[in-house]
């Protein structure tokens, strides 16, 4: 089989929720720094001003969107390729995929979704912390003070915010795929292998091109790295497993 041309196959697929999702995220982000900006309305001394609290609600339904869009098109899609069972059983399929899909996010994605926001209020404050000293080196006080520090939060975090999202939507929307097509595998009565199809690109682990074309029982676990991966992008591995991979699985009949 010609794992290369596989894998560019499902990539494309999976590119077009990439291009969905990332202004999902990004919109997040910009609702998750609303308080920042409220209260520096409310400032009149920036020495004085201290990063609120932040809302991780808009990160967690940017997630809620993006697998409920993502899973459930690659699990009903892997489930038509085999699928003899009648169509009115689709329905009943459908609603419990998506239970799954919200259970998945609460378990697998908690952790995750709270480290965005940890890594969203360091980033903040990190930058408070460099940026007051300097426009009060400048002379500004007040509120030309105020505006100052207000449009470079904006600027430096519209970087961030861009760079955080190609990273999120690369590394979930290939998350989601994956385990989405292994849903839509394991809804039928056929006994499959999955495979391990490494992305092939120039950036790839050098363990991950290891695993290439590995083969093992739709219920058994992938060996990448030492790690036991049920699927490319699995939680249960390691960042460093898991973080911005790109690679697939293929199922087939045995």
């Amino acid at each position: 089989m010609d794992y290369r041309r596989l894998w560019v196959v499902i990539d494309r697929r999976k590119a077009v929720y990439r291009v969905k999702s990332k202004p999902i995220i990004s919109s997040a982000f910009d609702l998750q720094i609303k308080p920042v900006f409220e209260k520096l309305n409310e400032t009149s001394d920036i020495r004085d001003f201290e990063i609120p609290t932040l809302n991780n609600e808009p990160i967690k339904e940017a997630y809620k969107r993006m697998y409920l869009m993502t899973s459930m098109d690659f699990a009903i899609l892997e489930r038509g390729k085999l699928k003899t069972k009648a169509v009115s059983e689709d329905e009943v399929f459908n609603a419990v995929l998506q239970a799954e899909i919200l259970n998945y996010i609460n378990i697998n994605a908690g952790e995750t979704i709270s480290a965005v926001g940890d890594t969203s209020l360091l980033l903040l404050k990190n930058l408070i912390k460099k940026l007051v000293p300097q426009i009060l080196d400048e002379g500004a006080s007040g509120g030309g003070a105020v505006t100052m520090l207000r449009d470079q939060i904006q600027s430096a975090w519209h970087e961030m915010k861009y760079f955080r999202t190609e990273r999120i939507t690369r590394t979930e929307v290939n998350r989601a795929a994956n385990w989405g097509s292994i849903k839509g595998a394991q809804s039928l009565d056929y006994e499959q292998n999955k495979v391990w199809i490494s992305a092939f690109a120039e950036d790839s682990r050098i363990s991950h091109e290891q695993a290439n074309g590995q083969k093992i029982d739709l219920k058994e676990s992938f060996t990448v790295n030492g790690e036991q991966l049920q699927y490319p992008g699995d939680p249960a591995g390691s960042a460093g497993n898991t973080i911005n991979c790109l690679c697939s699985t293929y199922m087939e009949i045995k």
